[in-house]
Formats: C-alpha cells, sequence, structure tokens
C-alpha cells in the first residue's frame, strides 16, 4: 500500500522551503542594496582620501623628486599594505612620482578631473596637482573592491538566514503543535467503541476539528443501532430455533429407537443433521454474545474437551489445561471447529495447550485432507480484515476468531504437515496479588 503523504510533513517542508526562499530574496534584495551603497561609500572614501593625500603631497611638493633621473620612481615607505595607491602624471602622460605599490605604468595618461574606471579593474578619483597638466591619481584595485562587496554580501546573507532560518524551524515546530489535536482525534476515534455500554465520544480539540467528530460519533451511533438490531433479530431467531431443534432431535431419537432396521441409516443421518443444526444455532447465540465482555474463570482444559458432543472423533489432549477463560465461549469455540474437522473428513484431533509470557495458546490439529497454501493465506486475510464472506470462510473460524478476540488475542492458522491446525491464542490474565 503507497502511504499517503502527511500534512505535518507537507507544512514543514512548505515553511522551510518559504523560510529559505525568503532568506535568499531578502539577501539578494540586500546585496543589490549593499552593493550601490558599497560601492558609493568606496567612491566617497576614495575621494576624500585623494584630497588628504592631494594637501599632504603638495605640502612638501618642493621636496618630491618629480623631475631629473627618478623620474617615474615610487616615493621611499617602509614595507606596508596598501589598500589604496597613488600616482602622479605630468602633462605629457608620463608617470613622474607613485607610490611603492602602485602600478609603474599610468593608470590614465590623459585622465579628466573626477571618478573613472581604469584598465584591470582600478577604480580612479583624479585631480589636478601643481603645473597645468600635472594630475593626482587615487585609485583603489578591483580585488579590494570585490573583496568589501564580497563581505557585505556574505554578512546580509548569513544575517537572513541566521533571521529565517530559526523561524522556518520555528513556523515547522507551531504546525506540528497544532496538528497534535488532529492526531489526538485519531488515537480516540481509534479506541472508540460505540456499542459500549459506557461509550465515550472523541474530543474534538480545534474547532475545525468539530465537524469530523460530529460525523464519527453519528457514524458510530449508526452503526450500533443498526448492530443492536441485527443481533436482538438473530438472537430471537436462534432462541426460537432451539426448542423446536431440540423435539425434532427427541423425536428422531425414538424413531430411531422403533423405527426398522432398513430405515436405521437414514433415521441416524436425519439425527446427526439436526444434531449439527443445533449446534450452528448455539454457536450464533455464542457469537452475538462475544460482543458482551467475556466472563472468565478457572477452566479445566482437558475436562472441557471431554465434555464436548463429538462423536466419531477420537480427540486427544496434552499439555497443562488449567486456563483462566469464559467456559461457555471456549466450549462453543471448540466444538465448531471441531466439527469442522469431523466434516472436512478427519476422523482424529490433537488437542494442546501451553502458557507463554502473555499468552494461553490452545492447538488443534487434526488428520485431515487440510488445505493449499494458497487458501490458508486466504483464509488469513478474510480473518485480518474480519471478512467472513470472504474466500468462502466458515462461522466455525469466525466463531473461533470472536473468541479469541473478546480475550484479547486471535485466531492463527498453522502450517502443519498433514492436516489442518489451529490455535487459539488468549491473552493470560494477571496473576492475582
Amino acid at each position: 500500500m503507497t502511504a499517503l503523504p502527511s500534512i505535518r510533513h507537507r507544512l514543514s517542508r512548505l515553511l522551510l522551503g518559504v523560510g529559505l526562499a525568503w532568506a535568499l530574496a531578502v539577501s539578494a534584495a540586500v546585496w543589490l542594496a549593499v552593493r550601490h551603497g558599497v560601492d558609493s561609500v568606496l567612491d566617497g572614501a576614495l575621494q576624500e582620501s585623494a584630497e588628504i593625500l592631494y594637501g599632504l603631497l603638495n605640502f612638501h611638493t618642493s621636496r618630491l623628486p618629480l623631475d631629473g633621473a627618478g623620474r617615474g620612481g615610487a616615493l621611499p615607505a617602509p614595507a606596508h599594505a596598501e589598500h589604496l595607491v597613488w600616482q602622479i602624471v605630468g602633462a605629457d602622460g608620463r608617470l613622474l612620482l607613485r607610490s611603492h605599490k602602485a602600478p609603474p605604468a599610468p593608470l590614465l595618461p590623459h585622465a579628466a578631473a573626477g571618478l573613472a574606471d581604469a584598465a584591470g579593474g582600478w577604480r580612479v578619483y583624479a585631480l589636478p596637482y601643481g603645473s597645468p597638466g600635472r594630475m593626482l591619481l587615487v585609485a583603489q584595485s578591483g580585488r579590494e573592491r570585490h573583496g568589501a562587496r564580497l563581505d557585505a554580501a556574505w554578512l546580509a546573507v548569513l544575517a537572513a538566514l541566521l533571521v529565517g532560518g530559526p523561524c522556518a524551524l520555528l513556523f515547522a515546530r507551531l504546525v506540528r503543535r497544532e496538528l497534535q489535536p488532529l492526531q489526538t482525534l485519531s488515537a480516540e476515534v481509534a479506541g472508540y467503541q460505540p456499542l459500549a455500554a459506557d461509550a465515550r465520544p472523541p474530543a474534538a480539540g480545534r474547532a475545525e476539528l468539530l465537524p469530523l467528530r460530529d460525523a464519527v460519533v453519528s457514524l458510530g451511533e449508526r452503526l450500533a443501532r443498526r448492530v443492536s438490531s441485527e443481533r436482538a433479530i438473530a438472537a430471537h431467531a436462534a432462541h426460537a430455533l432451539r426448542t423446536p431443534l431440540a423435539g425434532l432431535s427427541a423425536q428422531l431419537a425414538v424413531a430411531q429407537r422403533e423405527g426398522m432396521p432398513a430405515l436405521q441409516p437414514h433415521l441416524q443421518r436425519a439425527r446427526e443433521a439436526a444434531e449439527r443444526l443445533r449446534r450452528v444455532v448455539g454457536a450464533l447465540i455464542t457469537l452475538f454474545r462475544v460482543g458482551a465482555a467475556p466472563a472468565p474463570q478457572p477452566v479445566d482444559l482437558a475436562a472441557l474437551v471431554r465434555s464436548l458432543p463429538i462423536e466419531r472423533l477420537a480427540l486427544s489432549f496434552a499439555g497443562d489445561g488449567a486456563i483462566e477463560a469464559d467456559p461457555d465461549l471456549i466450549a462453543a469455540a471448540l466444538l465448531n471447529l471441531l466439527d469442522n474437522s469431523l466434516r472436512h473428513g478427519a476422523s482424529r484431533v490433537q488437542l494442546t495447550c501451553r502458557h507463554e509470557a502473555a499468552q494461553t495458546v490452545i492447538g488443534i490439529v487434526d488428520d485431515g485432507p487440510g488445505v493449499s497454501a494458497e487458501r490458508r493465506a486466504a483464509l488469513r486475510a478474510a480473518l485480518a480484515q474480519q471478512a467472513p464472506g470472504a474466500e468462502g470462510i466458515g462461522l466455525g473460524l469466525l466463531l473461533a476468531d470472536q473468541v479469541a478476540r473478546a480475550h484479547g488475542g486471535e485466531l492463527a492458522l498453522l502450517d502443519p504437515d498433514h492436516g489442518f491446525g489451529i490455535e487459539l491464542r488468549l491473552r493470560r490474565q494477571p496473576e492475582p496479588a
């Protein structure tokens, strides 16, 4: 069976995806805004640095080697990292002086005052310096500017994720908490027994669940009325048949005793048919009584088996027969299972009883022809689905299964080498303190 999608998982994934998408969208928007802002800040810083440097260099212009053999050389300075470089370019476009990290060729041979982009990704701010045509160029590399943008972008993305991620997880937790009443309602619906005298309708923890809860309660009430009506009709019909069947059996017994020898086989078969019909009626009465709570008490299973009115079937018993169960229900289940064995050609039946940690297991294995593996699988499926009409499941197996379930257990079909095997697994009653 294909697993159905989970509302909680779908909502959690949706909220997580929305949170991440929101974080990425905010990051992209912040990145665009930050990039524009960072470029503006960097350009402003470049311009202010150029103006400050202009003042410093202009103050010492007479001491700068702007002419002579040292033209284009770097101004002596201790080794350091330069985030901004500068050049002084003459009117003829030749480099006159530069900082020690500046390129040895003019960034802008024929610069105009103001901001400009130079080859190699440099961002340059130029302003006139000294004699006509001479320019002071202050520049920042593209790598420096890209690093500043990247740092701002990472900070924006990290901030968005730090906000969006916890929000998405918080939303997922809130969804889980809001869906908890639905799981609680499901558990209460699973335990809702509309046929029980003290049946308590499931409670709805949210207003949206009230229609579902009311629909379940209404359905349970309709089913309870229908089942109660069917049980009453079947029980009355079974009780109404019991007296005529008892009289019919008695009359057949008298007729067999006084009848002619030639009629004896026919009368015997009629008595067996009447007895089987009486057992079926008794099983129906028991089956409709299974809906009520069983009345467990100490039972000697070996003595109970010996008292069962099954003729032409050799019974043997092994194991510890001291069990705690409802004797009427157990007797009805065993009687119908043994009758099944007899009707399907068995002559001997081995009954066993063993006690496990939580169960009492009653085994029944006959020497009949048995059934095929496919038929056994079909019977198991029908019992698991509680479908008495499926694959021809009979009243005997259905009754035994209901009796086992009434005792908190189950009926299991065995896979014997020969014949047909069944186990009635009953929940063990707790030991008295």
